[in-house]
């Protein structure tokens, strides 16, 4: 009797650490599966470059651009890679293990000035522009009624090849070229190149080359309170300062028909 109860003792023992195991590897498992999930790390700060405004973990570009922060007399205009404000965080850009982010914040000014669109190539509108030589009403941009932004707005139908920016006269002044575009492809296709400009130009003085024809209505924000100069550049005076004028935070965004 004894003996018999020693085996059923031992055989209970023995499912009991049988199961305690599968447990064990089951939680472990599980544990191991929640970890493969890969986040980022996003540090949020503040316009100094120093103050931090948030620390986040993110799966997506998507979630990265979900924090917006406020300011009392600012108007938040995006996340930057770098705190020059030289590179702009968008949802088409690479998301990192790691990533700072620096919050750019611009006071509304009026913006006074009439841009137009300046270029040449195989396209009605710009074989007339003829790089800014004529300016009709079909190259000047329209500006919206607005009481907090400076918003420009034009359509053009494109042919490939064509080459363009916008500019405020035939001189080419306050240019904005192919570094102020928001996206230059959208889902693989590639719709915008860059295509240089006259000597060493950087890319938001170099001319937007048209890699797919079909109408275009562009958008150009502006933010003249944060306008700056390339003052570094040999070519650099102060009657010619308007041709070196570059903003960080204007942009061009676009829509696209066939």
């Amino acid at each position: 009797m004894k003996k018999g109860f020693y085996v059923l003792t031992i055989a209970a023992l023995s499912f009991t650490l049988t199961a305690c195991s599968q447990n064990s590897q089951t939680s472990s498992s599980s544990g191991t599966s929640t970890s493969e999930v890969s986040s980022n790390k996003v540090t949020y700060y503040d316009s100094d470059g120093e103050t931090v405004l948030k620390t986040a973990k993110v799966k997506t570009t998507e979630e990265v651009l979900e924090y917006t922060p406020t300011k009392d007399g600012k108007t938040f205009v995006g996340w930057f890679i770098k705190p020059d404000y030289s590179r702009k965080f968008t949802d088409s850009s690479e998301l990192t293990s790691n990533l700072s982010l620096y919050a750019g914040f611009s006071t509304y000014e009026e913006d006074t000035r009439q841009f137009i669109v300046v270029g040449n190539g195989d396209s009605d509108v710009l074989k007339a522009s003829n790089w800014g030589a004529t300016v009709n009403d079909e190259h000047k941009l329209t500006k919206e009624d607005s009481d907090d932004s400076n918003l420009y707005t034009i359509t053009l139908t494109l042919e490939e090849g064509d080459e363009f920016q916008f500019a405020i006269n035939s001189s080419w002044e306050d240019q904005r070229g192919f570094g102020y575009l928001e996206a230059t492809s959208i889902d693989g296709v590639t719709y915008f190149e860059n295509s240089g400009g006259l000597g060493e130009t950087s890319s938001k003085r170099s001319n937007i080359k048209v890699a797919k024809a079909g109408t275009y209505t562009f958008t150009l924000t502006t933010h003249p309170a944060e306008d700056t100069y390339d003052t570094e550049s040999s070519e650099y005076t102060d009657e010619n300062k308007e041709s070196f004028n570059i903003n960080n935070f204007d942009t061009i965004t676009w829509t696209y028909e066939e």
